[in-house]
């Protein structure tokens, strides 16, 4: 009888050891489980942040615009001396680029030589853009062709003393609001004629 009682002591508490067991294994898988979805679900947010700063950086890497022909000066003749009065570019986006809005609010054209700089030349005053092949509207689309000219004499103004002439360097930048700048550098031949392809 004393056998029997023990024995079943024993037994109960066996009962009851592998009961706290398996509720201590259960906590330990609902832990566990609850980390996992955290940590998964800090790599999901993690990997879309990555693939937004990946699309951001493609997209300010595939805006580019770039020029459709050469770029022509036009001269007029002060006291004899030519010096270069406007400058004229067509500009392009190729296949598969964003479109680029050409409004002046976004549109930032800059001008350097050596005897002058504009960190942002003004539409109308000393910057003309013009669609010359498009469907209407501000962006500058693929398969669409804009004009840019910068009005070089407007620049200068009152200045008398000093002109971009023969082989003067001239800097433009045409910075878009989204995407890569596109800069146009040339210098100008020996001698000015009415009327220059640059290139």
């Amino acid at each position: 009888m004393k056998n029997t009682l023990v024995l079943k002591k024993r037994m109960r508490n066996r009962g009851l050891t592998g009961l706290e067991t398996a509720i201590i294994l259960i906590a330990f898988v609902v832990v566990a489980a609850a980390f996992a979805f955290a940590v998964l679900n800090l790599g999901f947010t993690t990997t879309q942040k990555s693939s937004e700063v990946i699309r951001a950086g493609l997209s300010e890497a595939t805006s580019a615009i770039e020029l459709s022909g050469g770029v022509i000066a036009m001269s007029n003749d002060s006291n004899g001396v030519r010096y270069v009065a406007n400058v004229t570019m067509f500009i392009k986006t190729g296949p598969g680029k964003e479109p680029i809005d050409m409004s002046d609010k976004t549109l930032t054209v800059s001008y350097m030589d050596p005897y002058v700089h504009v960190a942002r030349l003004t539409e109308g005053t000393n910057l003309l853009v013009n669609e010359v092949r498009g469907d209407g509207d501000s962006l500058l689309e693929y398969g669409e062709t804009w004009q840019i000219t910068v009005e070089i004499d407007k620049i200068y103004g009152n200045l008398t003393d000093v002109k971009i002439g023969a082989n003067d360097k001239f800097v433009i930048e045409i910075k878009p609001a989204v995407g890569a700048m596109l800069t146009v550098e040339r210098i100008l031949p020996p001698s000015i004629d009415p009327l220059m392809n640059l290139g």
